[in-house]
């Protein structure tokens, strides 16, 4: 999938367009009216009303529904909370969606990694700290624990308390993409203190920074329309 392979000539990471939407009549009208500012998507399944009581055959129409809307963009599938029911929707997704985001603490991760390559869908691993930013010792540390379940993106995202709290995300992703074999990597900053993160994160090695559409669906988002903007007068000339 070319979308793992940086654009030589560009740092620019690519915008995930991130929906919570409570219906997939809303998800979809969000969808029409973002998607052009956006590279890949992301379908928050956890936030759709109903979602958790889906039968394999009413979540895969669904998803190939949502999916028919994307473009021909890569879908990214997310469940969050409950391990049980996140599992049963994402193995439904293998096979149909281009990614999967699997918690690094899942208690199935490896499992659940071999079963994506089986189906040939890309894991996405993610941690996130919503209460404090780790230092960049440990959030180094994270990534290299990460890559051990052998998913193809490492995502971290820790909350910034302060500005200069960005710093520790931003240099342990590019001492991180450094190493000879790095995984693709996506580090964020989250919190209104960290927004800077979602912009200039490229220059230091991640591939993808979040936005939404009407509503965030984590701290700091800035709308896909804006943050679009945004990425244009930064990387402008870069």
């Amino acid at each position: 999938m070319r979308f793992f392979k940086r654009e030589e000539r560009s740092m620019r990471p690519k915008i995930c367009l991130s929906l919570n939407c409570r219906t997939i009549e809303d998800l979809i009208e969000e969808l029409e009216e973002f998607k052009e500012y956006a590279e890949v998507i992301e379908w928050c399944v956890d936030k759709t009303e109903g979602a958790d009581q889906y039968s394999e055959e009413e979540f895969v129409h669904k998803l190939l529904m949502v999916k028919s809307f994307c473009d021909r963009k890569p879908l990214i599938i997310d469940y969050k909370g409950n391990e049980e029911i996140g599992n049963r929707i994402q193995r439904w997704a293998m096979g149909h969606a281009d990614i999967i985001d699997i918690d690094a603490d899942n208690t199935q991760i490896h499992q659940m990694v071999k079963e994506a390559k089986k189906k040939k869908t890309k894991t996405l691993i993610s941690y996130h700290v919503f209460d404090h930013m780790m230092s960049k010792d440990e959030i180094a540390t994270q990534l290299l624990r990460m890559e051990k379940t052998k998913g193809d993106i490492l995502k971290v995202a820790c909350f910034a308390e302060k500005e200069i709290d960005t710093y520790e995300v931003l240099e342990a992703a590019s001492a991180y993409t450094k190493l000879s074999k790095h995984k693709p990597i996506v580090a964020i900053a989250m919190g209104e203190e960290g927004q800077v993160s979602r912009i200039c994160a490229g220059e230091f090695g991640s591939i993808m920074t979040y936005a939404c559409g009407k509503e965030a669906t984590a701290p700091g988002q800035f709308n896909a329309r804006d943050l679009s903007r945004y990425l244009d007068k930064y990387y402008k000339g870069k």
